[in-house]
């Protein structure tokens, strides 16, 4: 099924735009893309856009996702914009990924996730990529 990662990245701040659709099955390809772009990038503050993807994961996916996390994600701090009907599940990510020691806040508000991670000029990048897999 396909999806897009539109990467916008600036001085430790990379925003990931994501849509389309999301089988299970995807979920680590499009993690690791993310994580390259950090890495290669020094990225320290990350907005992961998915309002526009379909699909996402039950509670005990989640779950099984947030125990895989790579330790080094503890340092960064990640804002995760969302639509409100996935409010009760994203909750749960939430107050998973809290408690094992990492900075994942799920926002409904584009103003709110900028501010928490006090960026600024969000739309301002120095350079742009873009992941498409069909």
């Amino acid at each position: 099924m396909p999806y897009r990662i539109n990467f916008g990245i600036r001085a430790g701040y990379l925003k990931a735009e994501i849509s389309g659709t999301h089988p299970l099955d995807k979920f680590h390809e499009i993690k690791s893309e993310i994580d390259s772009v950090i890495e290669q990038n020094d990225i320290d503050r990350i907005l992961i856009d998915m309002r526009g993807f379909k699909g996402r994961f039950g509670v005990f996916d989640g779950l099984k996702e947030v125990e895989n996390f790579n330790p080094n994600s503890r340092f960064l701090q990640f804002a995760v914009l969302d639509v409100e009907d996935n409010k009760s599940t994203n909750d749960f990510f939430e107050n998973a990924s809290i408690n094992r020691g990492f900075k994942l806040v799920f926002f409904y508000d584009m103003k709110e996730a900028l501010d928490w991670l006090q960026v600024g000029k969000h739309e301002v990048f120095e350079k742009q990529l873009l992941k498409e897999v069909n």
